[in-house]
């Protein structure tokens, strides 16, 4: 098999609009021709996810002219705008249910699903999208890892550094009733919950959405994959959602395009129809 030695790099025209595609051993990028601005990027890991999730589906003539125009208007962070773009690739084609987290590494697979996130966000959730923050900075996932004295999963840093956490200010949970926890405030949770253990809490346990009741859906980084955990005050039995954070997202995004969710506006709670 012949390795990428240099950049292979060719003209292509999609839409009308003449794009410079960059190939190298790490993945491919995408700029116009002449544009100075950054470029879009994709992995080799994102691309094969992207290409399984969405073999037969192709973009709509409105999908295909507003991707274009993100692409003049060129990348800024890396990490933000991979998922961007996959986002763009995937398109609205609902997606497999028995999608393949053997292609990539777990975080590979997790930005797709974020990517797949983003664009139903973009959709049908335009307001409650924009009250998410910024992604954490590498400085923010050091802290974390500092204040729990564990290593953070690699899913759980792509989680993070897609959005850290949301703006209290503005209703809506992120699923359920469950609200995306910064690095900030799970380091701020997880120190108090050890501190005052309620019954059945495991110091192996690290909040990552709280319902703003002291209940926490939680990952288990004591436990074999790391499974998703729901933590309920004043009970003693704490059951497992998911087998990983990963798919815990996925069977959350999966339904999310199958129009399983319906938002609360009043409450700002996105429950699973009945």
């Amino acid at each position: 098999m012949q390795q990428f030695t240099r950049e292979l790099t060719r003209e292509i025209a999609v839409g009308g609009e003449r794009l410079v595609l960059t190939l190298t051993k790490d993945g491919l990028s995408v700029r116009p021709v002449g544009g100075r601005r950054p470029p879009f990027t994709m992995s080799w890991p994102a691309c094969l996810c992207a290409c399984v999730a969405n073999a037969a589906a192709e973009p709509s003539p409105e999908q295909l002219l507003q991707t274009l125009k993100e692409i003049h208007a060129g990348a800024s962070k890396p990490v933000e705008k991979t998922i961007e773009v996959v986002a763009h690739d995937l398109g609205e084609a609902p997606k497999p249910a028995e999608f393949s987290t053997a292609l990539a590494s777990a975080g590979d697979t997790t930005m797709v699903l974020l990517a797949r996130l983003d664009r139903w966000l973009n959709l049908h959730r335009e307001r409650f999208e924009q009250a998410l923050r910024p992604g954490a900075t590498a400085a923010d996932c050091e802290a974390l890892t500092s204040a729990i004295g564990k290593p953070l999963p690699e899913e759980l840093r792509v989680l993070l550094t897609w959005h850290n956490g949301q703006n209290p200010e503005v209703p809506g949970a992120f699923e359920g009733n469950w609200f995306l926890m910064s690095t900030e405030e799970i380091a701020v949770a997880k120190n108090e919950l050890d501190s005052h253990a309620h019954e059945g809490w495991n110091r192996d346990w690290l909040p990552l959405f709280d319902d703003d009741n002291g209940n926490y859906l939680c990952l288990d980084l004591g436990s074999p994959g790391l499974p998703m955990r729901e933590c309920w005050r004043g009970r003693a039995d704490h059951p497992q959602v998911a087998p990983s954070l990963t798919a815990w997202l996925e069977a959350f995004v999966n339904a999310l395009e199958r129009g399983s969710y319906v938002e609360d506006t009043e409450r700002g709670s996105l429950m699973l129809r009945s």
